[in-house]
């Protein structure tokens, strides 16, 4: 279709300032060349009853005879073939996820605007896989220790470490945020503790480590495994892996 608009266009363009423009009949006879009073030749006219837009559709029936200028015929040309890709790309109905879940599955985080404040912040998002019965466990534990997880909204290495808990578990790990732009965020909290890498995780024994951590880590780092039993083959291949480490 647009290969026939160029051509249309294109022939018109070169044809001579004498001349006129001719729609195709829909026999697609070719315009014939007529003369004029004075001598000189002109095409059949494009016909006025039909919209340039119609020509996209089929070739429009040519009923009576009448005359348009060159230039007319360019313009009319012209607009058909600009809508051209507006028709083509109306929105139609979707079932389209709303932009802060696409925002919350691509980047781990969507903005929440304070109606209070005015200002907008962000909001890390849950964890979606099913915790083990362990994990679970583990995590009660950390609670009850007192540990603590420092990260940041925008930090994939934080993402991961909540998915590696999962849902079940994630809601008792005690997390502080430490980017000004996140929900609820502990900024002043982070400098006073040093914090300079995410994740970070202070432990109620007295021990501290940086980076995102495997499970079976974090339950011998924190002294859970020394008290009840952990599988850490339960837990592997869980969550894809980030190649370790976190960020600054």
């Amino acid at each position: 279709m647009m290969q026939r608009l160029l051509t249309i266009l294109v022939a018109t363009a070169t044809a001579g300032p004498s001349y006129y423009c001719a729609a195709f009949s829909t026999n697609n006879a070719r315009p014939q060349l007529k003369k004029n009073h004075d001598g000189s030749s002109k095409l059949s006219k494009l016909s006025t009853n039909h919209e340039a837009s119609s020509l996209l559709s089929s070739p429009p029936d040519i009923t009576t005879e009448s005359t348009t200028t060159r230039m007319d015929f360019l313009k009319s040309m012209f607009f058909a073939s600009a809508t051209l890709p507006i028709l083509a790309s109306s929105p139609r109905p979707s079932n389209a996820a709303p932009p802060f879940a696409i925002m919350a599955e691509e980047l781990g985080y969507f903005p929440v605007k304070d109606e209070k404040s005015g200002e907008t912040f962000m909001v890390p998002a849950k964890a979606k896989r099913t915790s083990t019965d362990q994990a679970v466990e583990l995590a009660k534990y950390l609670q009850s220790t007192k540990a603590v997880m420092y990260g940041a909204f925008w930090c994939p290495h934080c993402q991961r470490q909540k998915e590696l808990f999962g849902k079940e578990a994630w809601k008792y790990i005690t997390y502080v945020e430490c980017s000004p732009k996140g929900y609820k965020s502990q900024y002043a909290t982070c400098l006073s503790n040093g914090i300079d890498g995410y994740p970070s995780w202070k432990f109620g024994n007295g021990k501290s480590q940086g980076g995102e951590m495997e499970l079976i880590d974090i339950a011998t780092t924190s002294g859970f495994k020394k008290k009840f039993a952990f599988d850490g083959s339960l837990e592997e291949g869980q969550v894809p892996s980030l190649g370790g480490g976190g960020c600054k």
